[in-house]
C-alpha cells in the first residue's frame, strides 16, 4: 500500500512539473511570436520626407501598456485600435525631426480620440510648444482639417499653412463643463449616501447629494473655464497672426464657420480636397516612387520605442546616471494597480522604493496628471517620497493637465514644483462618503443581521445608515485630515496656516493663479522639470527612464491573468439586477475607485481629462 501511494505521489509530481514546464515554455514561445509581430523592421525616411502626425490618437502623460487583448484582436480581425502615444516620446520625436536632415517638415492630419485622462489641455499645450520649437529649425508644418474639434484646431493653429476640406467646418463656441448628478437616482434605487466634508469650495460630493452645481462650485469652475478659453483664443491668435478683438467679434457673429469664413478670418489658408493636398506635398518634398505619393514617415515609425527584451535589459544594465520620470496618472486609489484611469498608492510607493534603492538614479521627476483620490493612497505615496528625499534623492514635480487634491498632496515633499499655466491644481480639502444599500438590497429580498460587541463595530458596513454620533466621529476625523493637509502645505510652501486656509477650502486654481498664490514654484513643462532635477543632482550626462516602463510582450502576458473584479461584477448579474446596473453604470464608473479604508477622499471627480472641451 505504501509503494502504491509513493507511485501515485511520484506520478502526480511529474505531472505538475511537466505542466509548469509546458506553461513556461509556451509563454516564451508566445512572447517570441508577439515580439516578432510588434517589432517591425526599423524604417528610415527618404531624404525629403515629411513626418506625418495623425492626431487620431490618445495623447497621455504616462507610457501606455501593451494590451495583448487588443493586439490579438488586430491579428485575428485586422481591426486597428487607435494608437496611444505618451507626451515625452512625441516631444522627443519632434526634437529629433528638427535636426534630422532627411525630414523636410511635418504634416498633421486627423483628430484626437481622447480617453480617460489623455489629451489634457496642458499636455496638448506642451505638444503645441514643441511644434513651435520645431519651426525654429526653419522647417515648415502643414495641416489638413475637415471638421476639427477645438482641441484639434489648437494643434493645427501652429501650421504654416492649413488646408481645409471644402465641405468642412470649424466650431469655436466656447467651453463648457457638464456634470451628471445622481442624488435623485440614488434615492430612487434606495442607495443612501451620508457625506462629511470640509471646505466651502469642496464640490466633490455634489454629484451624490444634489441635482446641480452649488454657487460656490460654479464660481470656481467659471473662473477655470474663462481662463482656459482666453488662453485658447490668445494661442490661436498668436499662431495665426489674428487680432484677438477681431476673432472675438467674428465669433460673436457666428461660431460655426464654413471654409470661406475661416479663410476670411485667417483661421485657414486654402479650401481644397485632400487629394490636392497630397499633390502639393510632393512638390514641397519629394515623390516616393513606390507609392507615387509624397515621401513620408509615420510618427509610430519615427518615435524611439524599446520593444525587445534585449533593448530593455541593456537599458536596465546601464551604469549611466539616470533621472527617473515617475507618472501618476488617474484617480489615486488605496492599494495596487495602474492602468491610466486609476493608480494605486502602494503601486507608486513600490516604484519609488525601487528608484531610491538603485544608486544609478540621481533624481526623480514626478509627473502628475491626477484629480486626487484616496487620502490613504495619497499619503502612502508621500511617505515614500519623504523617505527617498531624506536619503538624498532629488525630487522635482511636474504637474500636467491636473494635479489637484490628492494629486497636490503627493507633490508636497518636492524640491521644486513646476506647473503649466493651464494646470488645474490646489483643491486643498477633504470629504468623507458613507454609502449604504440597505433599501436597495431589501428591494431584492436581501437582508443583513449582525452580532457585535459595540454599537459602532459595523460602522463601515454598507448595510445600514450611520447614526448622528457616528457621523460626528467621522466629521472629527475628516477635520483632522484637513488640518494635516493645511499643515503639510504650510511647512512645505513656507506659508502660514491661516494664509493657506484662505486659498484652500477645497478651491481649485489654474496654474497661473497657483504660482501667484505660492502653491507652485515655477511655470514650466516636463522637460523644464527634468532639467532642473538634473541641475540639482549635479549631473549633465544622464539617461531618462520612465516609470511605468513600456511593457514588452512577455511582461504584458501577466495582464491576461488579472482578475478584473468590477468587470466580473457587471457580467455576473442577470435579469432584473443586470438591468439595474445598466441604469446606474455611469455612477459605478465614478465610485468604483473610492476604496479608501476610512472613506476619506481628496478628489475633484467633476474634472474630465479634456476639461471644457466638449465636442
Amino acid at each position: 500500500m505504501n509503494s502504491f501511494f509513493k507511485d501515485i505521489l511520484k506520478r502526480l509530481t511529474v505531472t505538475i512539473i511537466s505542466t509548469i514546464l509546458f506553461f513556461v515554455i509556451s509563454l516564451f514561445i508566445f512572447s517570441s511570436v508577439i515580439s516578432s509581430f510588434v517589432e517591425e523592421t526599423e524604417k528610415e525616411p527618404l531624404s525629403g520626407s515629411f513626418l506625418v502626425i495623425n492626431l487620431s490618437m490618445n495623447l497621455t502623460d504616462r507610457p501606455s501598456d501593451l494590451d495583448l487583448e487588443d493586439l490579438t484582436k488586430e491579428v485575428i480581425t485586422d481591426e486597428q485600435t487607435p494608437p496611444q502615444f505618451y507626451l515625452r516620446e512625441v516631444l522627443d520625436a519632434l526634437k529629433k525631426a528638427a535636426f534630422d536632415d532627411k525630414i523636410k517638415g511635418v504634416f498633421i492630419e486627423g483628430g484626437f480620440i481622447p480617453s480617460g485622462y489623455g489629451c489634457g489641455y496642458e499636455a496638448v499645450k506642451e505638444f503645441v510648444r514643441s511644434l513651435e520649437d520645431f519651426k525654429k529649425s526653419g522647417k515648415q508644418i502643414f495641416g489638413f482639417i475637415s471638421n476639427p474639434s477645438k482641441l484639434d484646431y489648437l494643434v493645427y493653429s501652429v501650421c504654416d499653412q492649413i488646408y481645409m476640406n471644402p465641405s468642412g467646418s470649424l466650431m469655436l463656441n466656447g467651453l463648457a463643463s457638464e456634470q451628471m448628478f445622481f442624488a435623485e437616482a440614488l434615492e430612487k434605487y434606495g442607495i443612501g449616501v451620508q457625506v462629511i466634508r470640509v471646505g466651502e469650495f469642496k464640490g466633490a460630493v455634489e454629484p451624490f447629494i444634489s441635482t446641480e452645481f452649488s454657487e460656490e462650485n460654479k464660481v470656481q469652475i467659471t473662473r477655470l473655464l474663462e481662463l482656459r478659453w482666453q488662453d485658447y483664443l490668445e494661442t490661436v491668435c498668436k499662431n495665426r497672426k489674428i487680432q484677438k478683438a477681431v476673432l472675438t467679434q467674428k465669433l460673436d457673429e457666428g461660431f460655426l464657420l464654413n471654409p470661406d469664413k475661416c479663410i476670411e478670418i485667417g483661421l485657414v489658408d486654402f479650401a481644397i480636397p485632400y487629394a490636392d493636398v497630397l499633390d502639393k506635398l510632393i512638390v514641397k518634398g519629394i515623390e516616393d516612387e513606390e507609392s507615387s505619393e509624397f515621401a513620408k514617415i509615420k510618427l509610430i515609425d519615427y518615435v524611439d520605442r524599446k520593444n525587445s527584451l534585449s533593448d530593455l535589459d541593456s537599458a536596465n544594465d546601464s551604469d549611466f546616471s539616470k533621472v527617473a520620470v515617475l507618472y501618476i496618472e488617474g484617480t489615486i486609489v488605496d492599494g495596487w494597480g495602474d492602468d491610466g484611469m486609476s493608480v494605486g498608492g502602494d503601486e507608486i510607493a513600490k516604484r519609488i522604493r525601487e528608484i531610491r534603492k538603485n544608486p544609478n538614479y540621481k533624481a526623480l521627476v514626478l509627473r502628475i496628471n491626477s484629480p486626487g483620490g484616496s487620502v490613504n493612497g495619497s499619503d502612502s505615496i508621500l511617505s515614500e517620497i519623504r523617505r527617498a528625499r531624506s536619503e538624498g534623492l532629488v525630487i522635482v514635480t511636474s504637474m500636467g493637465p491636473v494635479a489637484a487634491s490628492g494629486g497636490y498632496w503627493v507633490a508636497m515633499e518636492s524640491d521644486r514644483i513646476f506647473a503649466g499655466e493651464q494646470t488645474i491644481t490646489g483643491s486643498i480639502g477633504v470629504f468623507g462618503l458613507l454609502p449604504n444599500i440597505k433599501e436597495l438590497a431589501s428591494n431584492f429580498g436581501l437582508f443583513w443581521d449582525v452580532v457585535k460587541t459595540d454599537n459602532s463595530a459595523d460602522i463601515m458596513s454598507l448595510a445600514r445608515a450611520k447614526s448622528e454620533e457616528e457621523i460626528q466621529v467621522v466629521q472629527n476625523y475628516i477635520e483632522e485630515i484637513y488640518e494635516k493637509f493645511l499643515s503639510l502645505v504650510s511647512q512645505n510652501r513656507k506659508m502660514e496656516i491661516n494664509d493657506i486656509d484662505k486659498i484652500a477650502q477645497g478651491r481649485v486654481w489654474m496654474g497661473i493663479d497657483a504660482k501667484e498664490k505660492g502653491l507652485v514654484d515655477e511655470i514650466g513643462g516636463l522637460y523644464d522639470a527634468i532639467q532642473h532635477a538634473s541641475d540639482l543632482a549635479g549631473i549633465t550626462d544622464f539617461e531618462i527612464e520612465d516609470f511605468p516602463k513600456i511593457k514588452n510582450p512577455f511582461d504584458a502576458l501577466s495582464g491576461l491573468f488579472e482578475v478584473k473584479f468590477l468587470n466580473n461584477l457587471h457580467k455576473s448579474h442577470s435579469g432584473t439586477s443586470r438591468s439595474f446596473f445598466r441604469h446606474i453604470d455611469s455612477l459605478l464608473i465614478q465610485i468604483e475607485n473610492l476604496n479608501d479604508p476610512r472613506c476619506a477622499y481628496s478628489i475633484i471627480p467633476w474634472y474630465k481629462g479634456q476639461f471644457g472641451f466638449t465636442q
